[in-house]
């Protein structure tokens, strides 16, 4: 099983929205988004990465990055298509996007994906390089609760205090 991440161009606004209708159904159904918009907002704000998850030629999910000031991050979206789930798939990409990205990172769990909880608390526990794992509260009503983390790499000086 070998994935790899690409960026995603802001000329695929188009694809990644009809990604991102079902993963808003599945995470915050009550949430008034519209996916088209969503995604361009996404794919033309400089303080945003966004990634697609191939499997060989297929996309099989994406990832949405905030890169927050003094070097840190937020997984803001990630969503494996629920075919290619349960094989190992998520835990790889997961591994992949956030090693992109060494230092401190948060998340926050969705409310209405029991699964998503139980997928990021064993994921975020078995990669090797997850250090200072923390559960908290959510960051938005649509959120059960919130990770942070840091991810262990090369040091740009000084350490910096964990997100709160």
């Amino acid at each position: 099983m070998t994935l790899t991440l690409s960026l995603i161009l802001p000329r695929e606004r188009g694809r990644l929205a009809t990604l991102m209708a079902p993963y808003f159904a599945e995470v915050a159904p009550e949430a008034q988004i519209d996916p088209l918009e969503r995604a361009g907002q996404m794919l033309n704000r400089r303080d945003v990465t966004t990634f697609w998850i191939h499997k060989a030629s297929r996309r099989i999910g994406f990832a949405i990055v905030l890169n927050l000031p003094e070097d840190r991050r937020e997984l803001s979206e990630f969503m494996i298509l629920p075919q290619h789930r349960r094989k190992g798939h998520g835990m790889e990409a997961a591994g992949l996007i956030l090693n992109e990205f060494p230092g401190f990172w948060r998340m926050g769990i969705s409310r209405h994906s029991p699964s998503a909880a139980a997928f990021w608390g064993t994921c975020l526990s078995l990669l090797p390089n997850v250090r200072r794992l923390n559960d908290g509260a959510p960051f938005t009503d649509h959120q059960v609760k919130s990770f942070t983390f840091e991810i262990e790499g090369h040091q740009h000086g000084s350490p910096l205090p964990p997100l709160v």
